[in-house]
């Protein structure tokens, strides 16, 4: 099934209930990431009421506006997989509530696709391996403040 396809079949799920009941029960936004055959990979961002957007990089939540800031200044369309991770956890870091970013305190999931099979799958990043970039992003954090 396309990626989009099933975004629209939830959100319209969603709409349903504000439009018809008046009410939003689900109360919340969603970020979807798929691959599918047909449009390779995708994120989808959806909110309360059912409306969705498709986008290249998002961020959702109360710090958003921070992350979306970070995010213009930072992504770049043909980032490597490693790359795009240093800066999801560089956008967390920023935006959570703590100021000790931590591995214990977020959690990867890697969707990966062999684009000859169609075969899509997907894993938890390690803690250890979360840590180790974290690690980096201290470093280069520190090496720019010295700058």
């Amino acid at each position: 099934m396309p990626v989009e396809s099933l975004v629209q079949d939830i959100c319209d799920y969603k709409q349903s209930y504000t439009q018809y009941g008046g009410l939003r029960p689900f109360g919340v936004g969603f970020l979807f990431a798929g691959w599918d055959k047909h449009n390779g990979y995708q994120l989808y961002q959806s909110d309360p009421s059912g409306n969705y957007s498709g986008w290249l990089a998002a961020t959702i939540g109360e710090n958003n506006p921070a992350g979306k800031s970070l995010l213009k200044s930072d992504f770049e369309e043909n980032l490597d997989t490693r790359s795009c991770i240093k800066l999801a956890a560089k956008v967390l870091s920023k935006t959570m509530d703590s100021t000790d970013p931590s591995a214990e305190k977020m959690e990867f999931l890697i969707l990966s696709a062999d684009e000859e099979t169609g075969k899509v799958s997907q894993r938890i990043m390690p803690d250890e391996e979360l840590a180790e970039i974290l690690q980096e992003l201290q470093q280069e954090t520190a090496t720019e403040g010295d700058a």
